[in-house]
């Protein structure tokens, strides 16, 4: 009777053991997994409430393109209810469907002189594409500017030489 009541208390206690460590493991995961849902719940509200519009008329090309300086500059308004910050690193271009590098771009506020882009601020992008090997800006062409996730495009047709 002795060794039934051993064995039932050695069972017992690695029962024990064993769902201890089941536990500690779960309630390990459960924490990393709640973790991973708050960041991205933070990231969805950032991504909800940012929204931007490009406001340059497409259809006067002369004032988005200037031939001379080969440079493309678009008006981008922010339309969203999140602050968001002037910088070239917080834009991403694309012209023609190509990225273009933040090393060709500029990002300059026009409403005011801050380093914070609230909302209903406009900043002007502008993308140095004399300095971008093989782009050339001539005929239809799309520039398309994404803030967080969103996006905004313009196209608009500059005439070659010629026309």
């Amino acid at each position: 009777m002795a060794s039934v009541s051993t064995s039932h208390l050695i069972m017992f206690i690695a029962s024990v053991i064993v769902a201890a460590s089941v536990a500690g493991t779960v309630i390990l995961e459960v924490n990393q997994m709640s973790t991973a849902i708050e960041m991205q719940g933070s990231n969805v509200a950032t991504e909800v409430e940012t929204d931007i519009a490009i406001t340059s008329d497409p259809g006067y090309p002369e004032s988005i393109y200037d031939r001379e300086t080969e440079t493309v500059s678009v008006l981008v308004k922010n339309v969203g209810s999140e602050t968001l910050q002037v910088h070239r690193s917080a834009i991403d271009v694309l012209v023609d469907g190509r990225y273009v590098s933040n090393d060709h771009l500029a990002v300059d506020r026009l409403d005011v002189d801050a380093n914070s882009w609230r909302p209903g601020g406009i900043v002007e992008v502008t993308i140095d594409v004399g300095e971008i090997e093989d782009l050339a800006v001539d005929g239809d062409t799309r520039v398309t500017t994404i803030v967080h996730g969103n996006e905004d495009s313009i196209d608009f047709h500059v005439a070659n030489n010629a026309d």
